[in-house]
C-alpha cells in the first residue's frame, strides 16, 4: 500500500465506454522490430499535450498560443479552439487535452489552475474542476477510462486526482513523498493508473484503487532510465510510451515495465507528450522546436495478431 493518502469517494458509476485505442485480446502481443520517422507536422508555437482520436485527428494543446489546435491524418491545420484569456473557452498555458467516449475534450488550463471541457457536439464550454473548493495548483496532465472518469495530473499540489464529469471528487492519490510534480496520468482499459512521476525521474503503475503495483526507472540516460519523464501512452498491444523530456527520446516499455526499445533522439530536443493511433503512428510534440515528430511503429505481426 501506498505511503501518505489515499481518499476514495463513492459516486455513481458512467456508462461512457470509450478507449481510442483498444489493446489486442487472447494473443501474444507480436515483437517491436523498430520504428521510422514519417514526417513533421510544423506551425505551433509551444506544443504540449496531445491526443488523437479513432478518425485520427489531432487535438493539441499549444502552451505558447494559449489555444487548441486540431489537425487531421495529415497534418493540416483544421480549426483552432479557444483563445487566452480567464473566462470559460480561454486559456492561460493549457498543458494537455483528453478525450472520452462522449466526443467531450477535456483541457488541463494550467495557467488558469482548472480543468475545461469543450463538447465536441455542442460545441460549448464549461469549467469542470477549478472553480468550486478542489482547487488545482498548475495542472500539466489529463486522462479519462473507460468509463468516462477524468483522471488530473495535479502538478504542483504533487496528486492525481480522480473526478466525473461534473467535477465531483471520486479518489485523491498523493501525500509526502508518493509524487514529485507528476506530469502525465494514464489510464489502461484494466483500469490501471500509470503517472509520469517527473520529479522523482520515475513511473509509477499503480491498480484502480490507488494501491501501488510497481515503479519504474529512475534518473540516468541509460535502458529504463529517465530524466524528467513527461507524457504518457501506450498503443494497441499495452507497450507504454514514455516521453523521455531530459533524455530527448521516447522510450518504450513492455506492460510489465521491462525496456523494449527507444527511439527518436535524433528529431527530438524537447519531447513533452506522446499519442499513438490504431495504425501504431506515434505522434510526439517537441515544445522548443514548435512541432509534432511523427513516427511508424514496425512490429513482427505474428498469426493471429490483427487490428480490432
Amino acid at each position: 500500500m501506498i505511503r501518505g493518502f489515499i481518499c476514495v469517494i463513492c459516486g455513481c458509476i458512467l456508462s461512457a465506454c470509450m478507449p481510442q485505442v483498444s489493446p489486442v485480446r487472447n494473443a501474444p502481443p507480436p515483437r517491436l522490430m523498430g520504428t521510422s520517422h514519417i514526417f513533421t507536422i510544423a506551425g505551433f508555437s509551444k506544443p504540449a499535450g496531445v491526443t488523437v482520436d479513432g478518425d485520427g485527428y489531432l487535438y493539441v494543446a499549444d502552451h505558447g498560443k494559449s489555444e487548441i489546435i486540431v489537425v487531421n491524418s495529415d497534418g493540416k491545420r483544421v480549426e483552432s479552439i479557444g483563445r487566452f484569456g480567464w473566462r470559460e473557452g480561454e486559456f492561460d498555458r493549457p498543458a494537455d487535452v483528453a478525450l472520452d467516449a462522449q466526443l467531450r475534450l477535456y483541457i488541463a488550463d494550467s495557467g488558469n489552475n482548472r480543468l475545461q471541457r469543450f463538447s465536441l457536439v455542442n460545441r460549448d464550454f464549461g469549467t469542470v474542476v477549478g472553480s468550486t473548493a478542489l482547487l488545482l495548483n498548475e495542472p500539466q496532465g489529463v486522462a479519462t477510462d473507460i468509463r468516462g472518469y477524468i483522471y488530473i495530473a495535479d502538478t504542483w499540489n504533487h496528486r492525481i486526482l480522480k473526478v466525473d464529469p461534473l467535477g465531483r471528487l471520486q479518489m485523491e492519490i498523493g501525500g509526502p513523498g508518493l509524487f514529485s510534480r507528476p506530469q502525465s496520468v494514464m489510464v489502461d482499459a484494466s483500469d490501471n493508473i500509470y503517472v509520469s512521476d517527473t520529479g522523482n525521474h520515475r513511473i509509477q503503475k499503480l491498480d484502480f484503487s490507488g494501491s501501488q503495483v510497481a515503479i519504474w526507472g529512475e534518473e540516468g540516460t541509460g535502458k529504463g532510465q529517465f530524466r524528467n519523464p513527461a507524457g504518457i501512452s501506450h498503443d494497441r498491444f499495452r507497450n507504454i510510451y514514455i516521453a523521455d523530456q531530459g533524455n530527448h527520446r521516447i522510450q518504450v516499455l513492455s506492460p510489465d515495465g521491462g525496456y523494449l526499445a527507444e527511439f527518436g533522439q535524433q528529431f527530438l530536443d524537447d519531447p513533452v507528450d506522446v499519442a499513438i493511433d490504431r495504425d501504431l503512428h506515434v505522434y510526439v510534440t517537441d515544445m522548443s522546436a514548435g512541432d509534432i515528430e511523427v513516427f511508424r511503429m514496425i512490429y513482427e505481426m505474428a498469426e493471429g495478431v490483427r487490428k480490432e
